[in-house]
């Protein structure tokens, strides 16, 4: 790609923040809170995944809108925070531990979690509110692909799904002759999955190529990335992966090595040496459009802000 691309703006995809659904469902759950034993208090807990950027920013934006509700953690309300830090078993092991009766809400992360708290809550003993998730549907945990209001009553929540086809049309906007994306990527996680079939869609409207890498573990990242490269990938694409985002130092590396640029769905990819980064603000973002959601993915308006590497 040409030079000018170093002003390419940094880009955000305004969307609503679990936050709004959490703080609603809590206050409209206030006559069934009085009625508990006495003595008691609302406990809450949230769980995410690992510690990456975009997924910390979900947990800080969450907490703030709490607090901005009168929820904080002091004498009349509890909410600890756990990490399963990038571990399935963890995760599912803490899952269950928070749907014991423990909790009475209980907060998920990330898709990961999001599946690992429907799981363990069938018996629906916590309130479960999710977010930072690209498609509820994916995630098959009992939501109606015909009506996303139809889903387990002891869910709510909302999904975020990321522009990535938009990414793809911003890249051939800035040079034409870009005809192949790589993408690494780990087939596990279905939020992954639900990104590169819409990737997969995107390419074939534009008639582009996509080279593929199936990712297993965050330090086969940069190998995965350099095979890309030495396949002919013209530049790289970086989706809503955990495991990929976890090794986005390397995934840069890779390409920089081969001399082409990295394009992400995680903003804060830029500052680290992605050339664009187009995606959800999750700790300050908003509701587009002044709308809500339930149990769906809901899309709006993007918002921009200018960034320059």
């Amino acid at each position: 790609m040409s030079s000018p691309l170093r002003a390419v703006k940094h880009l955000w995809l305004g969307v609503t923040l679990i936050a709004a659904t959490s703080a609603f469902l809590l206050l409209s759950d206030r006559k069934q809170r009085s009625g508990e034993s006495a003595g008691s208090i609302p406990r809450a807990a949230i769980l995410t995944f690992s510690s990456m950027q975009v997924l910390d920013d979900g947990v800080h934006g969450l907490i703030d809108q709490l607090r901005a509700n009168g929820f904080q953690n002091g004498p009349n309300f509890v909410l600890d925070q756990f990490n399963a830090e990038n571990d399935m078993a963890t995760a599912t092991s803490m899952a269950k531990e928070l749907t014991s009766g423990r909790y009475q809400y209980v907060f998920s992360v990330s898709t990961n979690c999001l599946q690992a708290v429907a799981n363990a809550n069938r018996e629906g003993r916590a309130k479960h509110i999710f977010g930072v998730v690209a498609d509820p549907l994916a995630a098959k945990v009992g939501i109606d692909a015909n009506d996303p209001a139809k889903h387990p009553p002891q869910m709510t929540g909302i999904g975020t799904m990321m522009p990535v086809s938009e990414i793809m049309e911003l890249a051939r906007k800035l040079n034409p002759r870009v005809q192949r994306f790589g993408i690494p990527w780990n087939p596990s996680q279905a939020n992954s999955e639900r990104y590169v079939k819409s990737a997969r869609e995107a390419a074939a409207a534009m008639g582009l190529e996509l080279l593929e890498g199936s990712v297993e573990s965050t330090t086969a990242v940069g190998e995965v990335t350099a095979s890309l490269v030495s396949r002919g990938a013209e530049c790289i694409l970086v989706v809503g992966d955990v495991t990929v985002g976890l090794g986005i130092d390397a995934v840069i590396a890779a390409a920089r090595n081969g001399r082409i640029p990295v394009l992400s769905v995680l903003p804060d990819s830029v500052p680290r040496g992605a050339l664009i980064g187009v995606g959800a603000d999750f700790l300050s973002g908003g509701p587009p459009d002044g709308r809500h959601g339930d149990a769906g993915t809901q899309r709006g308006r993007s918002r921009a802000h200018s960034h320059f590497v």
